[in-house]
């Protein structure tokens, strides 16, 4: 039997380089499909981990959920996952998504109730709802890509707030990779890079409007403008 190690390194060593520059990508390094065969090698409690993550960050499958089931069953799938580092990650992802959501609400012209909870994934969620008035909910000097993103979404510019949102997912899994080669955290991360990839090759200007138009009058569950979409 092939012991755990020699697997994961056999499946990483299979898997075909990753561009550094997000945008110099032109085509998928791999397919679906033959991503599919090499991700075979995983054992069957990584396989299912690493199901529930690609769950957890496609959203659209739950457009039926309010945002307070979207949140209950979001943090129920995660303390599934038995890695924090993993746990983490798909966190960081969620989170990200509640501040696009929040700004595509404002952008809307909704007005927040004071004495009513945001719902949402991550800490900031009362930053968000005591600083509504705000372009980045107070949150600029932590999270300065919000002024920037907030910005584009009022002046409709589609191609750029769909590019920021994808270079913060790849150069945060970029620099998550650091330090984790062979092992099952390096996979995840390996896959989550090749969807970001897989939305920049397949882009284009129909898609990016018929998104940035979801986004405009989508709730939580619907907000894809940052979320690889599994072809």
């Amino acid at each position: 039997m092939i012991n755990r190690h020699f697997r994961y390194t056999l499946l990483m060593t299979s898997l075909p380089p990753q561009p550094v520059d997000l945008f110099s990508a032109k085509i998928l390094p791999i397919s679906r499909i033959q991503l599919d065969k090499r991700l075979s090698l995983l054992d069957a409690d990584d396989a299912a981990d690493l199901a529930r993550i690609e769950r957890l960050l496609h959203w659209s499958k739950m457009q039926e959920a309010d945002d307070v089931n979207i949140v209950t069953h979001g943090h129920a799938e995660m303390a599934l996952i038995r890695s924090e580092f993993l746990r983490q990650i798909v966190l960081w992802r969620l989170e990200l998504r509640t501040l696009i959501n929040a700004l595509r609400r404002k952008h809307a012209g909704e007005i927040l109730p004071l004495d009513q909870p945001y719902h949402g994934f991550g800490d900031r969620l009362q930053f968000i709802r005591r600083n509504w008035h705000k372009s980045d909910f107070g949150l600029g000097q932590s999270l300065p890509w919000l002024k920037q993103a907030w910005q584009l979404l009022s002046e409709n510019k589609t191609l750029e707030l769909d590019k920021l949102m994808l270079e913060l997912n790849w150069k945060y899994y970029a620099r998550l990779s650091l330090g984790h080669t062979f092992d099952f955290p390096a996979v995840v991360l390996y896959v989550l890079r090749w969807y970001v990839i897989d939305r920049w090759v397949s882009y284009d200007a129909d898609r990016a409007l018929l998104r940035f138009n979801e986004l405009i009058s989508a709730g939580m569950a619907d907000v894809s403008l940052e979320c690889e979409e599994r072809p």
